[in-house]
């Protein structure tokens, strides 16, 4: 098992770099030029080569790679250009706010979807199978950007049962986490209800049948424990997504976390802030994907075995 997760540990060190090396050219080489972008058009000359000297671009791609990495070795992704405290510090004050939304848009999603999910496979063909297709296709098709503002509009503005934006009490994540939230959720309805509808056919359930179990310990006890393994993977590889996902539903609620760190500072023309922005979101993607791996794997020995 350890010389397993060494291996992925191994493989885990190229992805990264990559990753790295890909935020750095995708900032560097997109065309334009990002001086004139942040100070304008009608800047005067001595300004625009005073910041590109304070950003290093008067120095060869190669040279400003180099020693971007050897920044990130130190800890150390540039400075704002707008506060002028370390990007590193002002991006680590917001992700909890990330972390807390993804969260409880996973909490959301599992607590909503596995139940509704197995109940749609116990009753396959019924309406209320019907019903829950109805209810994954809407989640699917609905957009945050859709989304978040009609739950503002109906649960914070009409109803008065929710703050409209800000982070705060529990109240005040609620509509965050269910406009984050939906996408995933109608993931997963649909797939815990055909993995429960595959694992139901096996003969460890005909046999549990047989034994005079009902049908709520039959689809709790054993079929949704056998059929979670799928599901479980896709949570993982998911919760990367609510990740990067956040930008517009912090946009939407003004929640202080990375995706609206990312917008002001786009906003505001921070090119270093935007940089470290997408680097760490970039590679928090990778890390929950490498931790979903390992998991695969401790759950199924048979994934060792086959790798």
């Amino acid at each position: 098992m350890r010389g397993w997760i060494a291996r992925r540990t191994l493989l885990l060190v190229p992805t990264l770099f990559g990753v790295i090396t890909a935020v750095f050219l995708m900032i560097h080489l997109i065309p334009g030029d990002p001086v004139e972008i942040m100070l304008g058009e009608t800047a005067m000359a001595a300004d625009r080569e005073s910041l590109r000297h304070e950003l290093g671009l008067d120095r060869p791609v190669t040279a400003q790679y180099l020693s971007y990495l050897g920044g990130l070795a130190r800890g150390d992704i540039g400075t704002s250009i707008h506060t002028h405290e370390p990007v590193f510090g002002e991006i680590l004050s917001r992700w909890p706010a990330t972390l807390e939304l993804a969260l409880a848009a996973l909490l959301f999603a599992i607590l909503f979807s596995i139940p509704l999910g197995v109940l749609a496979a116990a009753r396959k063909d019924t309406a209320v199978d019907g019903a829950s297709l109805m209810v994954s296709l809407f989640g699917i098709a609905m957009p945050n950007f859709w989304l978040g503002p009609l739950l503002i509009i109906v649960f914070s503005i009409e109803l008065g049962w929710f703050p409209v934006s800000g982070r705060g009490g529990l109240d005040a994540i609620v509509l965050p986490a269910v406009t984050l939230g939906t996408a995933m959720a109608a993931i997963l309805l649909r797939l815990t209800r055909s993995s429960v509808l595959e694992v139901a056919s096996e003969d460890f359930i005909r046999t549990a049948r047989a034994k005079g179990l009902g049908e709520t310990a039959v689809y709790l006890k054993h079929a949704l424990a056998n059929a979670l393994l799928p599901v479980v993977t896709v949570v993982g590889l998911q919760f990367g997504a609510l990740l990067s996902g956040a930008v517009i539903t912090e946009t939407i609620f003004s929640w202080p976390g990375i995706g609206r760190l990312m917008i002001t500072s786009i906003e505001a023309r921070d090119y270093p802030m935007v940089q470290g922005c997408v680097l760490t979101i970039a590679v928090g993607y990778v890390l929950v994907n490498f931790l979903t791996d390992v998991l695969y794997g401790v759950l199924d020995p048979r994934i060792r075995l086959n790798r």
